[in-house]
């Protein structure tokens, strides 16, 4: 009785244990491992069938939907709305993407100029600095860029001989000027002396003689290319006095050539005769003319014109030409001595071996119509 008692307990409990066995869930089969989604340094892998955003390193569609990664995982649940990243590298986890880290050097002070260059730096053409040339300071040591007056502060001292062939005839004058201002410049100019035949003797005998003429005169620039000059000529004995008057100009083109001139228009007497200080001959001449009370020359007209090309910055080549007419009037008067209108001619050079000095020759006609007017002539400057 006891032992049938004792199989029956065995088969009740033996049955049980069958039956809460076989109502546990079979667990389901781990899928391959895939590999991780790689972050913002590089692609992210492509997404295949069954994938779900958190594999392709997409976000969880807005909404908070729980993860659906139970199935695969025997049943756990998502640990977070949509939205909500997993550790990166775990299985079914979502790639939360990161931002690149500011710069080390948001202001660019350290950039540095030999690091490679990005294809759009390439596309961009690098922009050169270039310096602003110096700025030209006090008087030019280049003919052509040289203003029609002194600069402020400015004095220079030249001295100007020349000779005419036949007849012998030379001369040799002084001439100081100094800038006042930018626009305003004074000047003074003094004959020397010259070799010639005196005109009041009789003996034929050239010799040197003391100048008699000077003169006053003052130069106002209108503008870079243009001034106004006025002047008054004097001859000392017997005294005789002049108005002059020039409009001198110079055009600049470029650094190489300037073309110029009107600085000595006119010579107007006003008691006498019209002292000039190219050719003491002419006042001494007109000096003697006086005491016979021979009528004399009302003054001059002098239309000249220059050309300057500067060959190097210290090398300039100048040639002047132009027309006189003694006593204003084109033919022959009582006031000149032959025909009144004569045409002169010079060419030569200015060399300046520093900027305080130059040195000049030119040979030239005074008359084109006289062979024996051709003349020689010199020029030296200096200046402080």
């Amino acid at each position: 009785m006891t032992a049938r008692r004792l199989l029956s307990a065995l088969a009740v409990g033996l049955t049980a244990s069958v039956a809460v066995v076989a109502a546990q869930p079979k667990p389901a089969k781990k899928p391959p491992a895939r590999p991780a989604a790689k972050g913002p340094k590089g692609p992210l892998a492509p997404a295949k069938d069954g994938d779900t955003p958190a594999t392709t390193g997409a976000k969880t569609p807005a909404g908070g939907a729980k993860a659906t990664a139970g199935a695969a995982t025997g049943g756990a649940s998502a640990t977070g709305a949509a939205g909500a990243a997993m550790p990166a590298g775990s299985e079914g986890s979502t790639v939360q993407m990161t931002e690149d880290p500011p710069p080390k050097d948001i202001t660019g002070t350290a950039e540095n100029p030999d690091a490679p260059r990005t294809a759009v730096d390439a596309e961009t053409p690098a922009v050169a600095t270039v310096a602003p040339p110096p700025a030209r300071t006090g008087y030019p040591i280049e003919e052509v860029l040289r203003p029609i007056t002194l600069p402020p502060n400015t004095s220079e001292v030249s001295l100007a001989p020349h000779a005419q062939v036949s007849p012998y005839a030379g001369s040799t004058a002084l001439r100081a000027r100094y800038g006042i201002t930018p626009r305003v410049q004074l000047g003074l100019t003094y004959v020397l002396g010259g070799i010639f035949d005196d005109p009041s003797t009789l003996e034929s005998k050239q010799g040197f003689h003391p100048g008699k003429a000077l003169g006053l005169d003052v130069t106002y620039m209108l503008q870079d290319w243009v001034g106004v000059k006025l002047g008054v000529p004097l001859y000392i004995s017997p005294l005789a006095v002049s108005l002059a008057l020039g409009a001198p100009i110079k055009f600049r083109f470029g650094d190489k050539l300037a073309l110029g001139g009107l600085d000595d228009l006119l010579n107007i007497k006003l008691d006498r005769f019209a002292p000039t200080f190219y050719q003491e001959l002419q006042n001494a001449t007109n000096a003697n003319d006086t005491m016979t009370n021979t009528i004399k020359s009302a003054g001059e007209l002098r239309v000249s014109v220059f050309g300057v090309y500067q060959y190097e910055s210290d090398l300039a080549i100048i040639a002047r030409t132009g027309i006189q007419m003694e006593d204003f009037a084109t033919g022959k008067t009582d006031g000149c001595p032959g025909e009144c209108l004569t045409t002169f001619i010079h060419a030569g050079f200015s060399y300046s071996p520093r900027r305080y000095i130059d040195l000049g020759l030119s040979i030239g006609f005074d008359d084109l119509a006289h062979g024996g007017s051709f003349a020689p002539a010199g020029f030296l400057a200096f200046r402080i």
